[in-house]
């Protein structure tokens, strides 16, 4: 993790200025804006968690909160992302127990040595619906881990896990131009 600013930019590429991105063209009015939004919130004990790794196993989704320091890596069931549940723990054995959980694959790990503390970092919220003024919508202080995974983004911090999710306006012409092609075209 760095200790510059991490930004979640909303409907904008992480490189460049808002100023200088193209907004992706849109066929049709949209009915809503694209947004990231928090989805689900799970209170964790025992430290920070240094590293998220995820998998899926058996039809379920999982993450794997790694706390470092010879802890448990804390499991997480994220099948269903807006309800996260705890699905156990790992306990590394010694002396693997001081790295990374980086990988897993069912039941088999790829952990990594450690070689530093955890570094905390902010996470931003921003809106460029309206690209003239930018609008912070929320900020995560405090974070030690970060997993980008599909349309989810999962975070850590003291207060726990968050469960964010990245969701594009709806195209309405294009939808109604998909349905008049399968409707006509078989």
């Amino acid at each position: 993790m760095r200790n510059d600013k991490y930004l979640i930019m909303l409907g904008a590429a992480l490189l460049g200025s808002a100023s200088l991105m193209a907004a992706p063209e849109r066929r049709g009015p949209a009915t809503e804006s694209d947004r990231i939004e928090v989805i689900a919130h799970l209170s964790l004990l025992g430290g920070p968690i240094v590293h998220i790794a995820s998998d899926a196993h058996w039809g379920k989704n999982y993450l794997y909160l790694d706390q470092g320091a010879a802890r448990p890596v804390k499991i997480i069931d994220v099948t269903n992302p807006g309800a996260p549940k705890a699905a156990g723990q790992l306990e590394i054995p010694k002396p693997e127990a001081s790295g990374d959980v980086e990988a897993v694959v069912g039941t088999a790990a790829l952990v990594t040595s450690s070689t530093s503390a955890p570094t905390s970092q902010t996470v931003t919220i921003l809106s460029f619906s309206d690209s003239e003024h930018p609008k912070v919508e929320r900020e995560f202080s405090g974070v030690t881990a970060l997993l980008r995974a599909g349309s989810y983004v999962y975070l850590a911090n003291a207060d726990g896990l968050f469960v964010l999710k990245m969701q594009p306006a709806e195209d309405v012409q294009l939808n109604e131009q998909y349905k008049q092609y399968v409707l006509y075209n078989p």
